[in-house]
């Protein structure tokens, strides 16, 4: 890890309660604080919803796990909630895999690969390997479609759909236009005039953007059965997150 420079999986770790940061992180997540008081909100709600359905998706059976943008495996991922799991990290950001490789040690059920969202075909090769053979599989898209372009997203999700076998499920989150204020539009454009853009979406643009995935739920995050009890007053302040929930499955 390199000391001097902050990286936003253990910017992200520190926002969630981590130890796996360093001060530079620490730093930096508190500037971007001032600008994005809603960040915190931001990063629990989208770990809840990732806990949420890896207890729903071991209940259901699901043995596989392919996880899109991971981030640092810490603070409650996939694998500490699914030990029985083989699970497939991904992350486009060296420094992360890097890290996230020692975190995960010697556990032969866990790997971790550097790979770009946006061209998901490496990875599919690897989880055709790491699952030997399986595709029948739960897909965590979970903090990722926001920094994603329409046609870039949409071409994933296509993929992701003809390669993966009929029971397949995906969870996605995704920011929400529909609520986003006059402070939150201008929160993205701090965020933007930093080398940050997120892109916002509203509802019927996502249930465009998933197809031919069929969305079994979708609904915010803070409303969520399962979650909007879990989110403490003090993750929420004044806060407004704006952020969506999918539930996904490949039927056919």
């Amino acid at each position: 890890m390199d000391p001097m420079k902050p990286n936003i999986s253990r910017i992200y770790d520190y926002v969630l309660g981590g130890e796996h940061n360093l001060e530079v992180d620490r730093s930096a997540a508190e500037h971007i604080l001032k600008v994005f008081p809603a960040y915190p909100l931001w990063a629990r709600l989208n770990r809840e919803f990732l806990q949420l359905m890896a207890r729903q998706w071991a209940a259901e059976g699901q043995t596989h796990v392919l996880d899109i943008g991971s981030g640092m495996p810490t603070q409650g991922h996939f694998h500490s909630v699914m030990p029985n799991a083989r699970i497939l990290y991904s992350d486009n950001d060296p420094v992360t895999v890097e890290y996230a490789r020692t975190l995960i040690g010697d556990n032969l059920a866990v790997a971790y690969l550097e790979a770009d969202v946006r061209q998901p075909e490496a990875l599919l090769r690897a989880a055709e390997q790491h699952f030997h053979g399986e595709r029948k599989v739960a897909i965590g898209f979970i903090g990722v479609a926001y920094f994603i372009d329409d046609a870039s997203l949409a071409r994933v999700m296509r993929t992701l759909h003809g390669w993966a076998a009929p029971g397949s499920v995906l969870a996605l989150s995704q920011t929400f236009s529909g609520e986003m204020t006059e402070t939150g539009r201008q929160q993205m454009e701090s965020f933007k005039r930093g080398g940050v853009e997120l892109l916002p979406r509203s509802e019927a643009e996502l249930r465009r953007l998933v197809a031919p995935w069929e969305i079994l739920e979708i609904a915010s995050l803070e409303d969520w059965p399962g979650i909007a009890t879990r989110v403490q007053a003090s993750d929420r302040g004044d806060a407004k997150a704006g952020m969506l929930g999918v539930r996904l499955v490949r039927s056919s």
